[in-house]
């Protein structure tokens, strides 16, 4: 399979307000939970038709892909955001596989800091798809209103709580200040970012929070100070998760492959090679951002 490479979103419109009221927010919140359905060809048929069911898994297969790549665009080279230079690709899962939820933000904001998200919606298939895109424009327009990153993964939570309660999803989301070089993030269920500095490569701590969907527990921050010449790499859970290994091995192996690499595209394809699948069962995301 080859892999493809995806885009950051557009930046927000340049002349929008840098704090919006609490009004706003929910009205953000609302446009975002709208219902998704869709009935696949060859309804007609009965119900346990082989033919039909593989021309229905084939169309839904067709129209998740399709549904992504509007969301997330092209963006074949590496790109410029305040501060860090990008690098991001989004590998679907193989071809016998239904298409995930993995999704993603890089955006500047009004005030000059950078909007930096990457999430996963647990599932497969079009209900997988259609709970990212309403994550994720969520996330781009709540977080106008200047929220803390806690508050705004707090939101998600209730979003999910309130429109797709039998699903989870995870999250990493927070924002990059160019002039101090913070990166101030809160996370609910999701992998840990990998630092790069120098010759060496970890996962850094994460501060607490569970599954969106998963319970009503409050989430907590963290801010991180990066240096010139740092790579945060954010990454989905099919880079790292295998069913027949521990997470910590993925991470640990995760870290190796990373170690000593400071050119964001040299940094994806060594983990790739080094953990990629061409048979995984599920979508895999990464960003790669090296702090200039």
């Amino acid at each position: 399979m080859t892999p493809e490479i995806v885009s950051s979103p557009a930046p927000l419109e340049p002349g929008a307000p840098a704090r919006l009221d609490r009004a706003a927010a929910r009205s953000a919140f609302a446009a975002a939970s709208g219902p998704f359905a869709l009935r696949p060809r060859n309804s007609d048929r009965a119900p346990g038709d082989p033919t039909a069911l593989a021309a229905a898994l084939l169309q839904e297969r067709h129209v998740t892909l399709e549904l992504q790549r509007a969301i997330l665009p092209l963006h074949e080279a590496p790109f410029d955001l305040p501060g860090l230079r990008a690098v991001v690709r989004y590998l679907p899962a193989s071809a016998d596989s239904r298409v995930g939820g993995d999704w993603y933000i890089t955006a500047e904001m009004p005030p000059g800091d950078v909007l930096l998200a990457i999430g996963d919606v647990a599932g497969h298939g079009l209900e997988a798809a259609a709970g990212m895109a309403r994550l994720r424009g969520a996330l781009a327009g709540l977080a106008i209103t200047g929220a803390p990153p806690e508050r705004l993964v707090g939101w998600l939570n209730d979003l999910v709580h309130h429109v797709a309660p039998e699903h989870t999803a995870s999250v990493v989301a927070g924002y990059f200040d160019p002039p101090t070089r913070r990166f101030t993030w809160a996370q609910a269920g999701h992998p840990p970012p990998l630092l790069v500095r120098g010759a060496t490569a970890r996962p850094v701590g994460q501060p607490a929070g569970i599954l969106l969907g998963a319970g009503r527990a409050g989430y907590d921050a963290m801010t991180l100070t990066l240096e010139a010449g740092d790579v945060l790499l954010l990454y989905s859970d099919g880079l790292v998760e295998r069913r027949d290994r521990p997470l910590d091995e993925g991470l640990a192996e995760l870290a190796r492959a990373a170690a000593g690499i400071g050119d964001p595209e040299q940094l994806i394809t060594s983990v790739l090679e080094a953990l990629g699948s061409t048979h995984s069962e599920d979508d895999t995301c990464l960003v790669a951002l090296r702090v200039l």
